[in-house]
């Protein structure tokens, strides 16, 4: 199994799937694909904090300073250049794919085509994004064949 997100919709999509209630194979698909997400959920975390690193406002020290909510302080003379490239980072897309039965892509699409409970707001969103990744992966699946 393979699909494409985009780093934005990677946490908002671990959160949807989560509030679904399934039942035997829906939820071990479910579960699957959740497993799969929340690893680049990891991988996305540690780049957020690499460019925190790089772009921390830092004492005569060199120490990073924080603000009274324990967060690193962007440098301000930085702080464009920091949001520039968060932004970039939030809008790559990236793979995911690994080590699923053989229908999972099936299945899991089917499950969001088949879920009829209300959505709205990130919940809609991570819905979207994630259908228009599965059909874009049996779009792709189907033209390899």
């Amino acid at each position: 199994m393979k699909i494409i997100l985009a780093n934005e919709v990677l946490a908002p999509s671990v959160n949807f799937l989560g509030t679904i209630k399934l039942k035997g194979k829906d939820s071990r698909a479910r579960t699957k694909l959740v497993n799969l997400l929340t690893n680049q959920v990891r991988e996305l975390q540690e780049s957020e904090q690499a460019l925190i690193d790089e772009y921390a406002k830092t004492d005569e020290n060199g120490k990073q300073e924080k603000a009274e909510n324990g967060n690193v302080k962007i440098d301000p003379n930085r702080a464009k250049e920091y949001l520039a490239e968060h932004s970039k980072l939030m809008l790559e897309q990236v793979e995911i794919e690994g080590g699923t039965y053989v229908n999972h892509l099936d299945d899991c699409q089917k499950i969001l085509e088949n879920y009829d409970g209300e959505l709205e707001g990130q919940n809609a969103q991570a819905y979207d994004a994630l259908l228009d990744a599965f059909e874009a992966a049996q779009k792709s699946e189907k033209a390899g064949k």
